[in-house]
């Protein structure tokens, strides 16, 4: 669940293009995929975008139709979906792109709403991420968070309503909360296709196999530019628990810094070296 990143960066309304969000620049690195697999997913793809544009047009012309804005424009959006997110019992998400920043504020909201009972398994694009992003995902639950050939964006909640792209209101994008059942059962379609490709995101490094799942998930929030303050809480650790994790890391991989620790991380999983400071 990503509360505060869901909105649709196309904005695109209901009389656009027929398939307005799909990332079909995702899937250069297919890779093990089966043309099976891929064909399957592009399909149901294709029938759910179809009942999306029917029911986001409904809306946009006031036709009655089980289906309402669920909010219109950034700020509103991240209101209402935060505001909604207390009664979910369950949500099934599929994220096609992200970036770190994204992540950093979304994960810590995954958690709040997971400790109160929500049951989430959340699906993303490896390809749509960004090399930081992915690193940050794979310190994450593996039994929640998964990498998957996944071109669109969606959320169904509690097995009886899917969130949606809405229509273009007045130059803003819009998110719709849809219980129409031909829709619903396009997007469970959807999901399953989608799900049937899925990974843990922890695959990502597990190249580090001296490292225990804790000094993994540190690990890669200490790469992602994360302060011990931070990464202790975001762990619900203390800072001396991670410090003492960080050492022994630097024990392991024979570094003398934290910096020629993070190069020789990143030379083992093939994430590019950032130099920049966030």
């Amino acid at each position: 669940m990503k509360v505060r990143t869901v909105a649709s960066g196309s904005g695109a309304g209901a009389s656009g293009s027929a398939l307005p969000n799909a990332d079909f620049s995702a899937y250069a690195d297919g890779g093990g995929l089966t043309w099976q697999s891929r064909q399957r997913v592009f399909e149901a793809m294709a029938r759910l975008q179809i009942e999306r544009s029917r029911v986001a047009t409904a809306l946009q012309q006031h036709r009655r139709v089980p289906a309402r804005i669920l909010g219109r424009g950034s700020l509103d959006i991240n209101r209402t979906m935060a505001e909604a997110a207390r009664s979910w019992r369950t949500l099934e998400s599929v994220r096609h792109v992200g970036t770190v920043d994204q992540l950093m504020t979304s994960l810590p909201n995954n958690d709040y709403f997971m400790e109160r009972g929500l049951r989430m398994v959340s699906l993303w694009s490896h390809s749509g991420l960004d090399p930081e992003a992915r690193l940050l995902l794979s310190g994450e639950d593996p039994s929640v968070y998964f990498f998957a050939f996944a071109p669109m964006q969606m959320k169904i909640v509690d097995g009886t309503s899917v969130l949606l792209d809405g229509p273009c209101l007045r130059g803003e994008a819009s998110v719709m909360d849809v219980r129409d059942p031909a829709c619903l059962a396009a997007a469970r379609a959807y999901w399953d296709a989608v799900a049937a490709t899925r990974y843990p995101c922890d695959a990502e490094t597990a190249a580090l196999v001296e490292l225990s799942p804790r000094q993994r998930r540190i690990v890669t929030l200490m790469l992602t530019s994360s302060s011990d303050e931070q990464i202790a809480a975001r762990l619900g650790v203390s800072v001396r628990t991670v410090r003492a994790d960080i050492a022994a890391v630097l024990d392991l991989l024979d570094a003398p810094t934290r910096f020629v620790a993070g190069l020789r991380l990143r030379e083992r999983l093939g994430v590019p070296a950032v130099y920049s400071k966030r």
